[in-house]
């Protein structure tokens, strides 16, 4: 009990210590400084010594420890503000949260990892003060604008839509008056027409790429920031990846940089099969390894290629002296509307065919995404289908999808982009077919 106790105290002292050393090297040189590594180690000192007290069921004595401490608090606050005239509550809220922080480990009502977690969370936002200085000084009431009217796209809208498909049968005149000509439905009647929470979820993400793109072009530079938010959006969707930097293309002068980021989010959509695969079926993913190999190497090759050429990477261009979008919202729209009907003609497709239209229901499914089509060909690989057509199937599906990614880069980029992305995976589709003579 002793021991644990001395424990508590000594780490409750080193925490404090340690938001002390950042206090006082981040107000080395401001007047009325509020003390450094001694002065945080005492406050999480007592902090410890009166969550001790608290624990020893002398509550009394911990309350009065607690109060002195939080009138001196704020005593302090209110004559240092009036004679700094600098109303700023960082340090004295730091000061609060070290109080807190020394009490935690000697009431264990939390796990010490969350302590040293709240610890760190706590360093972090104190040492980001410069960073935070700029980004106010470089943020414009229009991007605030830009952010808040994204923040009510994905926070706001989106939560609050039915995550529900809505079918052919549930339109009710629709249903009656097939009836009343004595016709059924049949099959047709579970056609799932629409699931707003999935749509505007599309919507959601494509936007979300762009005000992703934007911020990490505010962070590191225009050209650098594509090829990180690319290829970690990629991951998410490819294809919605592709059509954000398609419309960039119209804007920027930096057609070889954009091609580069939406190869490389294309890489990672072929990562991403190892992931949809590995667990379902390790032997047929092991018959994929040449295939995917090949389909990896080409398009890092190409994205450094595109990535490594010199251009004039001008910024965005401004027109009629407006402020740049940071994302729209209308392709996005137009996006969606092309998703619903893609999946309308797949769905059909499979009723009209069945199991004997397989190949030509996964091309058509291809344009609207291949995670669906790569776990059904893995439950089906090595019984169902063999190896070999189902790497064939996996191939098509794979073509066509770039072929996909392609038409959208035409219909919504500018053709210089367009025709070196298409350029490109028409590379990666022909040469990925190589793979079969290994399987």
């Amino acid at each position: 009990m002793i021991t644990t106790t001395i424990v508590n105290m000594v780490l409750s002292i080193l925490l404090g210590a340690a938001i002390g050393l950042e206090r006082e090297s981040s107000q080395r040189n401001e007047p009325g400084a509020a003390g450094g590594i001694r002065t945080f180690a005492l406050i999480a000192l007592l902090g410890s010594i009166s969550g001790i007290l608290y624990a020893n069921n002398l509550a009394l004595l911990a309350s009065i420890i607690t109060i002195a401490f939080f009138t001196i608090l704020l005593a302090y606050y209110a004559i240092g503000s009036f004679t700094t005239k600098d109303f700023g509550m960082t340090t004295e809220l730091a000061i609060l949260f070290t109080f807190i922080l020394g009490t935690l480990p000697s009431l264990n009502v939390v796990p010490i990892q969350s302590v040293i977690a709240l610890f760190v969370i706590l360093a972090l936002i104190l040492s980001i003060k410069v960073g935070t200085k700029k980004l106010v000084k470089s943020t414009s009431a229009h991007e605030i604008q830009s952010f808040i009217s994204y923040a009510i796209i994905a926070l706001v809208v989106l939560p609050f839509l039915p995550n529900i498909g809505f079918k052919l049968g549930d339109i009710s005149f629709l249903k009656e008056t097939f009836q009343s000509l004595n016709i059924s439905l049949g099959q047709f009647a579970e056609l799932e027409l629409i699931n707003p929470y999935k749509i505007w979820l599309v919507v959601a993400l494509i936007t979300g790429i762009d005000v992703f793109g934007y911020i990490m072009g505010k962070l590191v530079g225009s050209k650098n920031s594509f090829t990180l938010a690319s290829f970690v959006a990629g991951f998410i969707s490819s294809t919605s990846t592709t059509q954000s930097l398609a419309q960039r293309s119209k804007k920027a002068s930096v057609a070889n940089h954009l091609v580069g980021a939406a190869i490389l989010a294309n890489l990672a959509s072929f990562l991403q099969i190892f992931v949809l695969v590995g667990p379902l079926n390790g032997k047929w993913l092991a018959a994929l390894l040449p295939s995917l190999g090949i389909m990896l190497l080409v398009a890092a090759i190409l994205a450094v290629f595109f990535l490594a050429k010199k251009e004039n990477a001008q910024s965005e261009e401004k027109i009629s002296g407006k402020a740049p979008e940071i994302f729209s919202l209308v392709p996005a729209l137009k996006f969606a509307g092309l998703l619903i009907v893609v999946k309308l003609a797949t769905k059909v497709c499979l009723i009209l065919f069945g199991q004997s239209g397989f190949v030509i229901s996964s091309v058509i499914a291809s344009f609207a995404g291949i995670d669906a089509i790569m776990v059904n060909l893995a439950e089906m690989a090595g019984h169902t289908l063999t190896f070999k057509f189902a790497t064939f199937t996996f191939l098509i599906v794979s073509a066509t999808n770039l072929a996909s990614k392609s038409l959208y880069s035409f219909l919504q980029g500018n053709r210089k982009f367009a025709f070196k992305f298409f350029a490109s995976m028409c590379a990666i589709a022909l040469l990925s077919f190589a793979g079969l003579l290994f399987v």
